[in-house]
């Protein structure tokens, strides 16, 4: 299925108007800007929700806005790709069918699969793939122009169940909030936890 390049203006016009951070966890699997929404992990913590969603709600908001249209298979994760080129790589922390889609004004940046000493090119613009990432050895042809990607998965950590309320974006009084469940997380707060608890 083709998703309409409409879908994306939304998403690309937050991102014009501030671009992603660098993700300093990401220089060995590639370059650019790369950063996850929704749920993580947190080294030595129960994984909850990155610091993008209350730090990037209207971002935030764009991202499920676009899954509640279009994608289809079930995730708690997102990750959102800027001109980010990957080198080869198997996605960790994955269980399950990933969601792919690219999008944006550039020439090349196609889907490579490495399988049996062989490359296979794949135009995922507009044109969502869906596959386990976590046992496909694969990266992204060099491009020209602005390249955006999304990834929607299921975060997995062994032995660290995920069991946590519903995340959701709402307007109040022109604001954009991200809460956890029925609690409003905010901007300059984050989610408590007993490492900074100590630290306080």
């Amino acid at each position: 299925m083709e998703i309409p390049a409409s879908a994306f203006d939304e998403i690309i016009k937050e991102l014009e108007r501030r671009p992603l951070e660098v993700n300093k966890y990401r220089i060995k699997t590639g370059e650019g800007r790369s950063q996850a929404f929704g749920v993580v992990g947190r080294r030595n913590l129960a994984p909850d929700y990155s610091r993008q969603c209350w730090k990037r709600p209207e971002l935030y908001k764009h991202l499920l806005d676009f899954a509640e249209k279009y994608v289809d298979i079930s995730y708690n994760a997102i990750t959102l790709n800027q001109n980010y080129r990957t080198l080869p790589h198997y996605d960790k922390h994955n269980i399950g069918d990933s969601y792919l889609v690219s999008f944006g004004d550039f020439l090349g940046g196609d889907l490579i699969l490495h399988t049996d000493n062989m490359l296979e090119y794949i135009d995922i613009r507009h044109t969502p793939m869906k596959a386990d990432f976590s046992k496909i050895l694969h990266s992204t042809e060099s491009f020209e122009g602005n390249r955006y990607s999304l990834v929607f998965y299921q975060f997995h950590l062994p032995n660290k169940p995920v069991n946590l309320p519903s995340p959701s974006v709402r307007i109040e009084n022109g604001e954009y909030k991200f809460y956890r469940g029925k609690e409003w997380i905010k901007k300059n707060v984050g989610i408590s936890h007993n490492l900074k608890k100590k630290k306080e």
